[in-house]
């Protein structure tokens, strides 16, 4: 079976009128085949002159409808892969949406035994200044710049995504405490860096970040409330900056 299913991966990789050929060249010799035996019993003597006008006729017949066939199933395969990228990533940044990383994050967090990782909640200091001033698609250019800085900041295999407005998570698998206050720290760091290459002197990109490691005990929807509670004391302190909760702090 896997065998099979990478031949038809390789089948559909190919352009839409090299698979009309090959299904066309399958219809002929099946076409043919069938001639040859049928004729050989009863028809010998034209079997050679049969053979040729089927394959003819089977070309001219199979190919342009195989063509059809296949452009239409390859549209339909086109929007079926749209659609499931609309569905569980972020138009605008192109980060997983909050469905898509609640699922992901989800996932991990249901199979682990112990700690399962970390969440980082993130958001944009002062975003409504930034879109009053320099205007909703200058907000917009600083939305998809501060994506690709957290991008670049954490690890191949963590969960990025924008969840909301200016919001952003991410989940990290297997993380401790120490590394996600290194990435934080490089994440905080990245988007600083953003606002000076857009506007230097002029537009301010800082972000705060709440840092939740999740607990054996704790579902996926407290670990995210957790971020999100020392997300909001960041920015009560005075934002850009990093919040978490020392281990001491944790009552188990």
């Amino acid at each position: 079976m896997g065998r099979l299913q990478a031949v038809f991966e390789r089948f559909y990789a190919l352009r839409i009128w090299q698979q009309a050929c090959i299904v066309t060249l399958g219809a002929a010799v099946g076409a043919d085949a069938l001639t040859l035996i049928l004729y050989s019993i009863f028809f010998s003597d034209r079997l050679m002159l049969d053979l040729i006008l089927t394959a003819v006729i089977t070309v001219f017949v199979a190919y342009p409808i195989s063509y059809v066939f296949l452009s239409k199933t390859a549209t339909v395969a086109k929007l079926a892969t749209e659609l499931d990228k609309a569905a569980t990533t972020d138009y605008l940044t192109e980060l997983c949406n909050r469905r898509n990383f609640m699922q992901q994050a989800g996932a991990f967090i249901g199979e682990a035994d112990a700690s399962a990782g970390v969440v980082l909640f993130i958001d944009v200091d002062h975003f409504k200044l930034i879109n009053d001033r320099f205007g909703h698609a200058e907000g917009d250019r600083v939305l998809v710049l501060v994506a690709e800085a957290i991008r670049q900041s954490v690890r191949v295999d963590d969960i990025c995504a924008r969840i909301g407005g200016e919001e952003f998570a991410v989940f990290m698998p297997g993380a401790d405490l120490p590394l996600a206050r290194t990435v934080s720290e490089r994440i905080a760091l990245s988007c600083r860096l953003v606002g000076c290459a857009a506007h230097p002197e002029e537009l301010s990109t800082t972000v705060s970040i709440g840092v939740a490691m999740h607990r054996p005990e704790q579902s996926l929807d407290e670990v995210v409330r957790e971020a999100d509670f020392l997300l909001y004391r960041a920015k009560r302190g005075g934002r850009d900056q990093v919040m978490y909760r020392a281990p001491h702090e944790v009552v188990a």
